[in-house]
């Protein structure tokens, strides 16, 4: 009974084995053949019978086989498939498992990270000095005083006064009247006329400051008749 995806087999298609993994492409198609590209598993081209499909999945070959039963020495997998060279895939495989495992040389490249900090420190101080200074100031006081006024008044009938009567006439005698003022009386106090306040506030600025690092760079050289290809560094977290 012939193989029902026969007719579905075209050039460019995917081969892959039972369990996901690539075989190569299909390059040409026959009547109850294809042949696939080689590759990594096919070191030339291979004509694979039609007959080895199990199943073709959106333009993708499945053959009935897994990749590690490709492997076996004896060849008799090869005969399964319809493999027209009998050459054994173990080899093949090796070269995979031996890529894969190989790791590859590395050199650390360092560089120094600036990180600052601050700390406080004095750059000067605010002094404020009270000193005492002394003035005159002239102050105008209202006051009162006394002032005397002499005032001779006649007398119009001449007679004896009472002086004559008590025996005092033609005697020296005088009077005495105070005369008297307001006298300013100056006492001080002290007084407040005015504050000085002086106010310590932080504000924050940006202050440039210039530093040496040092940082290590990688130069590739090539000897002999090999060309490196330096690839670009890949950003991470991207």
């Amino acid at each position: 009974m012939a193989n029902p995806f026969v007719d579905l087999v075209r050039e460019g298609m995917e081969v892959r084995t039972v369990d996901g993994h690539k075989l190569g492409k299909v390059v040409s198609v026959q009547v109850d053949s294809f042949v696939v590209e080689k590759g990594f598993f096919f070191p030339k081209d291979y004509t694979i019978s039609c007959e080895a499909i199990e199943d073709v999945r959106e333009g993708t070959l499945v053959l009935s086989k897994r990749r590690e039963e490709l492997g076996i020495e004896s060849g008799g997998v090869l005969e399964s498939l319809g493999l027209t060279h009998q050459e054994p895939l173990q080899a093949a495989l090796r070269l995979e498992e031996a890529e894969r495992a190989e790791e590859a040389a590395r050199l650390s490249l360092h560089e120094e990270e600036v990180q600052t900090s601050t700390h406080t420190e004095q750059v000067g101080e605010v002094r404020i000095r009270k000193d005492v200074v002394t003035e005159e100031r002239q102050i105008t006081v209202p006051v009162k005083r006394e002032v005397v006024t002499v005032e001779r008044v006649p007398v119009a009938a001449r007679g004896a006064s009472r002086d004559v009567a008590q025996g005092k006439a033609f005697q020296e005698e005088s009077i005495i009247i105070p005369i008297r003022e307001e006298v300013v009386d100056i006492q001080k106090r002290p007084v407040v006329t005015e504050e000085i306040v002086v106010m310590r506030a932080t504000e924050e600025t940006e202050a440039p400051v210039s530093t040496t690092v040092r940082r290590e760079v990688a130069e590739v050289v090539s000897e002999g008749d090999l060309e490196a290809t330096e690839v670009p560094l890949r950003k991470t977290g991207t």
